[in-house]
């Protein structure tokens, strides 16, 4: 009888056993925590590059091309341009335009105006083979052509006079995708001819 009960005093393996045991459990339970912090990680870092890969295509794929710019003197053949005509298309591989999220900016040295559709410019479609463009619904779509007016009178661009030998800039910026921006001189002398080419 002594025997056995020295036997149970001295014996060790149960408490070992127990601690083994809380500590296999703790493990389980940090692995499973960082298990979930890697996921949620994983979902919000999918999130954010699916975003900015939608955000990239789209400012590559919304591009316009300026393919003329042209200035009307008007049929009193002024030496001042009194409306800027400019020819838009959609670049390749561009599904839409929506002229009402585009804003065209024309400034000289001293001036600035940045202008918007409806209120400031308007278009017509020169080529609209889908004929998806019209005054309430200005979009631009592939193989569109559209030509945009901008008159002097109807914005205000009176401080801006377009005469020989001016130099202004124009800005095409759009909801998504790069601004186009051109530099343009009027040339020396405007002729007999009421309309005159200013770009390219």
């Amino acid at each position: 009888m002594k025997a056995n009960r020295k036997c149970l005093n001295h014996n060790d393996s149960g408490d070992v056993g127990v601690g083994t045991l809380i500590i296999f459990i703790s493990m389980v339970l940090v692995a499973a925590v960082a298990a979930a912090v890697l996921i949620y990680t994983t979902g919000a870092l999918q999130q954010k590059a699916t975003k900015t890969s939608k955000d990239a295509t789209n400012q590559i794929s919304s591009n316009m091309i300026v393919e003329k710019v042209m200035g009307d003197r008007g049929a009193g053949l002024n030496n001042t341009i009194d409306t800027l005509l400019i020819r838009i298309k959609p670049d390749v591989g561009t599904t839409s335009i929506d002229l009402r999220q585009v804003i065209i900016t024309v400034m000289d040295s001293t001036n600035r105006y940045d202008l918007s559709y409806g209120t400031n410019y308007s278009a017509i479609a020169v080529r609209d083979e889908e004929q998806a463009f019209n005054s309430s619904t200005p979009v631009l779509t592939a193989g569109s052509l559209i030509e945009v007016q901008i008159n002097n009178s109807d914005v205000g661009l009176g401080s801006i006079s377009l005469q020989p030998r001016k130099t202004f800039w124009l800005s095409l910026n759009q909801e998504t995708g790069q601004a186009v921006n051109l530099e343009i001189t009027t040339p020396n002398s405007y002729g007999v001819y009421r309309y005159v080419q200013l770009y390219p």
